[in-house]
């Protein structure tokens, strides 16, 4: 009976084989190394020009650790079927193609350059996060991820902002763009973001930010810390009507301008008891007057301030006028120098008239000169035969006078 059995048991397991679809012998089966809500696969290494993929456990969310691919291409994505959220940390993942139906990409410390986005819609995608790596760019096409609310590209190599690149986002919340390198903002004529509610852009190299085309009401945390910023343009409660934390320490402010920029923040209602309203600035940098026309100096110099330290606020604004004065004087003396130096050119002008008309004169004389040389030619007798004495004097005497003529304008 027992023997009957485990030849029954034996041809079920042979049917059973014989009935499942073939694998090919090099195809690559990756386990799960724990059983917690992630599926944790630690150190793969998969080359994308090969034509046999591993194919991924059947799991929603699977996190990669320490992998080496060069790229996660589509093909690779097909043994993904199931993955929704994906998460990369460490190793080296050089490209990743973002699947369609992902809703969540996150790569720390994987030496990743390049996100590649379909150029058509994408509804899916609610979270992009790619950190620590090596991107010099927001990555082409993100306009297209309509469902994203979060993007964070903080740590990462970026030196040019367009911030263009995240217009019709609309339900977008978080941008963090931390310690890059972004050292200049492309203009633009609107960024608006009506959902948008933290923004942070710290850590950069930036000199200025210009917030004119800014509509972003919902906006509640702004952080512009630990740049190189002179001065904030267009910076008003109006365009930030939500905004509650609000840090640009550690930058390079004029002082001159800080005092009445803290002086205007210290009116908007939002910001009260929540900015401390740090004076730090930097003595040493000076806007030109060109730029403190453009920032209203004249407005900032007639706002209230209400500060502890009132003296040293009246020493600064102090400083501000005197600073004006210069710029004046300074532009009275380059003005004056401008008028002396049209009178020497007005008379270095009639020299060189008065010499071009000595000039014109003596080209004349050299006419005439030549026109009597040729009569007297035509008076001289034919050759072989001797100039008359009487005539030869005369015509001596006559080139002499010019000749005397023409030294005499020349020394005049």
């Amino acid at each position: 009976m027992k023997r009957t059995e485990q030849k029954l048991i034996h041809i079920a397991i042979v049917v059973l084989c014989a009935l499942s679809p073939t694998q090919p012998a090099s195809s690559i089966q990756l386990y799960c190394n724990n059983y917690s809500e992630y599926c944790t696969i630690n150190g793969v290494t998969i080359n994308s020009e090969t034509s046999d993929f591993p194919k991924f456990p059947v799991r929603a969310k699977i996190n990669l650790v320490n992998a080496n691919i060069d790229y996660i291409s589509p093909e690779i994505l097909q043994g993904m079927k199931w993955v929704s959220q994906l998460t990369i940390a460490n190793g080296k993942v050089k490209k990743i193609f973002l699947k369609h139906d992902l809703q969540e990409l996150v790569a720390t410390g994987s030496e990743t350059y390049d996100v590649i986005i379909d150029d058509v819609a994408n509804e899916d995608l609610e979270q992009l996060s790619i950190t620590q790596n090596r991107l010099d760019k927001i990555p082409e096409n993100v306009g297209n991820l309509k469902a994203l609310t979060v993007l964070t590209l903080n740590n990462n190599n970026i030196e040019v902002l367009d911030l263009g690149e995240l217009q019709g986002l609309d339900k977008l919340k978080t941008v963090d763009l931390s310690n890059n390198k972004i050292y200049y903002m492309i203009p633009i004529d609107s960024f608006e973001l009506s959902r948008l509610e933290i923004f942070k852009l710290n850590n950069n190299f930036l000199t200025e930010i210009d917030f004119d085309a800014w509509n972003v009401p919902r906006l509640t945390t702004l952080f512009i810390s630990s740049n190189s910023l002179k001065y904030i343009k267009d910076f008003n409660e109006e365009s930030f009507p939500s905004l509650k934390s609000y840090q640009d320490d550690s930058n390079l402010f004029d002082c001159r301008w800080r005092a009445g920029f803290i002086s205007m923040l210290k009116t908007w209602t939002s910001l009260k008891n929540q900015y401390h309203y740090s004076t730090t600035c930097q003595k040493s940098v000076q806007l030109s007057s060109a730029v403190y026309r453009m920032l209203n100096i004249n407005d900032i110099r007639n706002d209230t301030i209400d500060f502890d330290d009132k003296q040293e606020l009246q020493n600064q604004l102090n400083s501000m006028l005197d600073t004006e004065k210069k710029h004046s004087r300074h532009i009275e003396s380059l003005t004056k120098l401008l008028r002396e130096q049209t009178e020497q050119f007005k008379v270095v002008s009639g020299k060189l008239q008065a010499q071009q008309t000595t000039i014109d004169g003596l080209l004349a004389q050299i006419d005439d000169l030549q026109q009597r040389v040729e009569e007297m030619k035509q008076m001289m007798p034919p050759a072989g035969r001797a100039v008359p004495k009487g005539l030869r004097e005369r015509m001596i005497q006559d080139i002499a006078e010019v000749i005397r003529r023409n030294l005499v304008e020349i020394e005049d």
